[in-house]
C-alpha cells in the first residue's frame, strides 16, 4: 500500500476523475468562503509586527475573542490526531505487516480438520490436479462419502482417473 492512500485515476472513467476533481475544488471554495475572515485576522496579524496596518471590518481583539472557543477545539483535535499518529506511526507504515500472511496449518492438522482421511491426504499430496466428492457445500468439510481422484479434473480429456 501507498502512502498516504490516494485515488490512482489510471483506471478510472474521465467523467468519474472530472466529477471527484470539481467537488474537490468547490469544497475548498466553500472551506475558503467559510474561513475568509480567520484568513484575514492572520494576515493582519502576522503585518501588524511589521508595522503594516491594514483596514479592518472587526475592532481589534473582537475576531479574536469570538473564534477563541472554536481555535481551541481545532487545537484539541489536531493535537488528538498528532498523538494518534505519532502513537500509531509503526503499525500506520508497517508495509511488512499489512502484505504478511500468517504461517501455513500444518498438513495433517488442516486434514483432521477437514475430516480428511490419511489416504485422502496422501494422495493429495502427490497428485497434481485432484477431483473431490463428497464435501458439504454449506461447511466445506468432507462427508462420510468423500472421493479423492487424482488426475484430470475435466471428464473427456483423455486422462483416465486413479
Amino acid at each position: 500500500m501507498k502512502w498516504p492512500p490516494l485515488i490512482d485515476s489510471s483506471h478510472l472513467p474521465r467523467w468519474v476523475v472530472a466529477r471527484d476533481t470539481i467537488a474537490t475544488l468547490l469544497a475548498w471554495c466553500v472551506l475558503l468562503y467559510y474561513i475568509q475572515d480567520m484568513a484575514r485576522m492572520a494576515v493582519y496579524w502576522i503585518l501588524r509586527p511589521f508595522g503594516v496596518e491594514l483596514p479592518t471590518p472587526w475592532a481589534p481583539g473582537e475576531m479574536l475573542r469570538d473564534t477563541t472557543p472554536f481555535l481551541k477545539v481545532v487545537v484539541l483535535l489536531v493535537a488528538w490526531l498528532v498523538m494518534f499518529a505519532i502513537v500509531r506511526w509503526r503499525l500506520i507504515t508497517n508495509r511488512a505487516g499489512a502484505t504478511s500472511q500468517p504461517e501455513p496449518l500444518d498438513p495433517q492438522r488442516q486434514a483432521d480438520a477437514l475430516g480428511l482421511s490419511d489416504d485422502a491426504l496422501s494422495r493429495l499430496r502427490g497428485a497434481s490436479s485432484v477431483t473431490i466428492q463428497g464435501v458439504d457445500p454449506i461447511t466445506g468439510r468432507a462427508g462420510a462419502s468423500i472421493v479423492v481422484r487424482t488426475g484430470s479434473a475435466s471428464p473427456g480429456s483423455g486422462r483416465r482417473p486413479e
